[in-house]
């Protein structure tokens, strides 16, 4: 066998595995990015969940606000809109993972990250509301115990 044919057969060979880990660099890093928005899917779904118990948990200590004022307290259909959000987002993903592009993962990607980052500040500002209202709920009772 000539030499010219054992020299093109080493460049495609080595041209075709050159592809081939490539091609294995880029679908791991497609399944670390699924994996990643899964996870972070499942952490948001668990917070929302939260956030709604949180939030059923309000109306106990308001009971002597008016009930307008308690209505503005229940933001659980917002919560219901975002777990429907988010199963529908799952249900693309489902259906469209595959050929989904590696731009449209990100995007997905980031926006379950920046929809957390502003869920946790929501959970934070229910906390300080939630103890402010317990003080005052507990300054109340105080007040008339010692009236």
């Amino acid at each position: 066998m000539p030499v010219e044919i054992l020299l093109a057969l080493a460049v495609v060979s080595a041209a075709a595995v050159a592809f081939l880990l490539l091609r294995e660099r880029q679908l791991r890093r497609r399944r670390r990015m699924l994996a990643e928005i899964l996870d972070l899917a499942d952490a948001l779904e668990h917070e929302l969940l939260e956030c709604r118990d949180r939030l059923r948990e309000v109306p106990a200590l308001t009971p002597s606000l008016p009930s307008a004022a308690r209505a503005t307290l229940a933001a659980e259909p917002q919560v219901q809109d975002a777990l429907r959000d988010l199963l529908a987002h799952r249900l693309w993903l489902r259906d469209h993972a595959d050929e989904a592009d590696s731009a449209k993962l990100a995007a997905a990607r980031d926006a379950l990250r920046a929809t957390r980052d502003a869920l946790h500040l929501q959970l934070e500002r229910l906390a300080c509301v939630r103890s402010d209202l317990a003080d005052a709920r507990a300054e109340f009772a105080a007040r008339v115990t010692s009236s």
